[in-house]
């Protein structure tokens, strides 16, 4: 009976043991599993990170080369409507008018970074540092934009309805216009325009916006 008993127990042991075992394998396999599908969500959401933030970064750098060949043409527009005589130079005012107030705002794609917040999916992504840039990214955007707004409301709400109540729109040619922007009003005008346009381009260069995209494209790039 007691060699009958210590077999049984030992059976039984064994019996635990490979459950035990099949248990453990199981939920390695499944884990695995699991790990497997999470890498491939992982380079199908870098792919989408990549291709939306290249293109977000080529954006970026047109707004910057408008904004600056914006700065060099109101500077230049600036010195010919301070001319001693504007008659003169009226050609040059003309040739700089339009490049001086050619307003533009930078409006990135930023879908995938909020389908990945509010999905939480973002926590596929192994990098810590890109995870990371994408959480504060909004934040990032939102210093550069507040510099970029005050420039375009400044525009819309000082200088558009001046040339409106003053200028004529319907005839570009009329001599008034030429008046318009040669008053103290418009130079005073001018001078703030340039000083806003100074600060959107110093917020692309001190503010950590243009490090984000080109750090989120380089991070984001995987292997074919």
């Amino acid at each position: 009976m007691q060699n009958k008993t210590g077999q049984y127990f030992k059976y039984a042991i064994g019996e635990t043991l490979l459950v035990v075992v099949g248990i453990l394998i199981a939920l390695y396999i499944n884990n695995w599993n699991e790990g497997r599908k999470d890498r491939i969500k992982e380079k199908s959401i870098l792919k989408e990170l990549h291709k939306d933030f290249s293109k977000n970064l080529q954006e970026f750098k047109s707004v910057k080369d408008i904004y600056e060949s914006s700065l060099a043409a109101s500077e230049k527009f600036k010195f010919y409507i301070n001319h001693p005589n504007p008659v003169q130079v009226k050609d040059s005012i003309g040739k700089y008018y339009f490049k001086a107030f050619n307003g533009i705002t930078y409006n990135p794609s930023n879908g995938i970074i909020e389908s990945l917040i509010s999905s939480g999916e973002y926590q596929l992504i192994s990098n810590d540092t890109l995870r990371n840039y994408l959480i504060s990214w909004k934040d990032a955007l939102m210093d550069y934009v507040e510099e970029e707004q005050v420039a375009n409301v400044f525009w819309s709400e000082k200088i558009e309805p001046f040339l409106i109540d003053n200028g004529d729109f319907t005839k570009l040619e009329n001599p008034v216009n030429f008046k318009v922007i040669t008053t103290q009003k418009f130079k005073n005008l001018t001078e703030r325009h340039i000083f806003y346009l100074r600060n959107v381009l110093r917020s692309i260069k001190y503010e950590p916006l243009d490090s984000y995209l080109n750090e989120i494209v380089r991070l984001s790039k995987t292997e074919e």
